[in-house]
């Protein structure tokens, strides 16, 4: 073999390995953020009985978040297309790990609340993040194999948030169900500064920082309108405000 047909062998083998860590980390994440979802509902009896909590501030624990990445999501990605998709990544494994380590350490529900809004702001960045940095890493036929895991990763933890959330509250306390995020949290970040190229749209406009901002406080509101409208009523003020 010439120097030149091994310097192309390397880098293939390179190229291959960078592919799956950021597949791995990708699914990861993103199985991470989406059990968070679902995770918390079977945990709601114990954390009310540890917070002595009422009906109101329960769910919160689940809206808080539900909210905050719906409302994000899409500022999330504009900013990844323009200041770089791996940046965004990166911040958002920071986030979400620190949010959750501070949904373990809550010592009342109103801190429990805004922790899980933190954390989704962290989840609304990963997963804003996670088909542009599959589709920038992988062409042609590999594409649609990593598309198809991360597919089935969606899936798979949306069904298994629930079970999650039952063994550790069980085995361990609810609190762990937030604690079990940060290994996970720290991976990410270890392959993402070690294994995972920055990409960006060069033909991304510039930042509108307060379209952005308004547009994230709309969608907010309307979430909030859908998901608190049954409860509070369809013609309440607070949602006809909305």
């Amino acid at each position: 073999m010439n120097p030149a047909d091994g310097a192309v062998t390397i880098r293939r083998m390179e190229s291959s390995a960078r592919q799956r860590w950021t597949l791995i980390a990708v699914c990861a994440t993103t199985f991470m953020l989406l059990v968070d979802i679902t995770i918390v509902v079977v945990a709601l009896p114990s954390i009310q009985r540890a917070f002595g909590a009422g009906l109101s501030g329960l769910q919160w624990v689940v809206d808080a978040y539900t909210l905050t990445l719906a409302a994000v999501i899409l500022t999330a990605g504009a900013l990844a297309d323009r200041y770089g998709r791996r940046a965004v990544f990166v911040t958002g494994v920071v986030v979400f790990t620190l949010g959750s380590l501070l949904c373990g350490l809550a010592w009342n529900i109103a801190v429990l609340d805004v922790a899980r809004a933190i954390q989704a702001l962290g989840g609304a960045a990963l997963f804003a993040t996670a088909l542009a940095l599959i589709g920038h890493e992988f062409r042609g036929p590999a594409r649609f194999g990593a598309l198809a895991a991360w597919g089935a990763t969606v899936g798979a933890a949306v069904a298994c948030g629930p079970l999650f959330g039952g063994i550790l509250t069980d085995l361990l306390g609810w609190r762990w169900i937030f604690y079990v995020n940060i290994p996970v949290g720290i991976f990410a970040l270890v392959v993402a500064l070690t294994r995972i190229v920055e990409s960006r749209d060069e033909n991304a406009r510039r930042t509108d920082v307060a379209g952005l901002l308004t547009f994230a406080a709309s969608l907010f509101l309307i979430v909030y309108g859908i998901i608190r409208g049954n409860a509070l009523g369809w013609t309440s003020a607070s949602i006809v405000a909305t």
